[in-house]
């Protein structure tokens, strides 16, 4: 009888975890995740405004956001916006990571979705 309860009580938690959890976790991309580069948001703009990324492997995107304007990065297929890869958190005065999943070779579009005119390029060899 103790084991059943057991066994009751460690799926009834399992389940409460997984349901508060879910609502805020973002999906990851299978595979191992590598170190990616950092952007930098400052005065309006980005910097580096073209990075490079290894084709075929999922990487953190690191924002480090200089200045009390918030900020993000999202990334689309091309610049007319029209495809979302990865979009990440905004943030003011802060850093931010984002999980990016393997991108096929290719240049891609990123910009800042407060302030559009920010834009930059990756680049996946």
């Amino acid at each position: 009888m103790k084991r059943i309860l057991l066994t009751f009580l460690v799926v009834a938690l399992a389940m409460i975890s997984a349901a508060c959890s879910s609502a805020t976790a973002k999906p990851q991309p299978s595979g191992t995740v590598a170190h990616g580069p950092t952007v930098v948001a400052k005065d309006i703009k980005f910097a580096p405004a073209t990075v490079e990324v290894k084709a075929g492997q999922a990487f953190t995107l690191h924002l480090d956001n200089q200045e009390a304007a918030p900020h993000n990065i999202a990334i689309f297929t091309d610049s007319s916006a029209s495809t979302p890869v990865s979009t990440g958190d905004v943030v003011s005065s802060g850093k931010a990571e984002q999980v990016v999943p393997a991108l096929t070779a290719g240049t891609y579009f990123f910009r800042c979705d407060v302030h559009r005119e920010m834009t930059g390029t990756i680049v996946a060899k």
